[in-house]
């Protein structure tokens, strides 16, 4: 049998924000991470970089993008890229490059966390 575990966390790290998600990103679940992002981005100091870890991502319905897209567009003066860990899934990537052409912010992939270092914009 299938896990269907949903699970989302928000939390901050040296480079920014780290937003975790588990299982299929429905929007019913995604609002209330996009509501703790907000908050999080509305009171970082500085610029930030956002680090999805989605090694345990199955699948995410469109207007979940679109809720991740619109709160990325509205911090998009601050953000200085997106980088998502794992991302081994075509729909999962497209997804993201969406995100982050709608948000005009740049999109880098690694395969695992040793990679992040490099992935992450130094510049503004």
């Amino acid at each position: 049998m299938a896990d269907t575990t949903q699970y989302w966390k928000v939390s901050l790290a040296p480079a920014g924000i780290v937003i975790t998600v588990h299982g299929h990103d429905k929007e019913r679940a995604a609002h209330k991470a996009v509501a703790e992002f907000n908050v999080l981005a509305r009171d970082y100091v500085g610029p930030f970089t956002i680090v999805g870890d989605v090694r345990e991502m199955t699948g995410y319905e469109s207007d979940s993008r679109q809720v991740w897209q619109q709160a990325f567009r509205n911090h998009r003066a601050r953000i200085r890229g997106f980088v998502l860990v794992g991302a081994r899934s075509p729909l999962i990537r497209m997804g993201a490059a969406a995100v982050g052409a709608f948000a005009a912010i740049r999109v880098r992939f690694v395969s695992s966390w040793d990679e992040i270092d490099g992935a992450i914009p130094k510049d503004v």
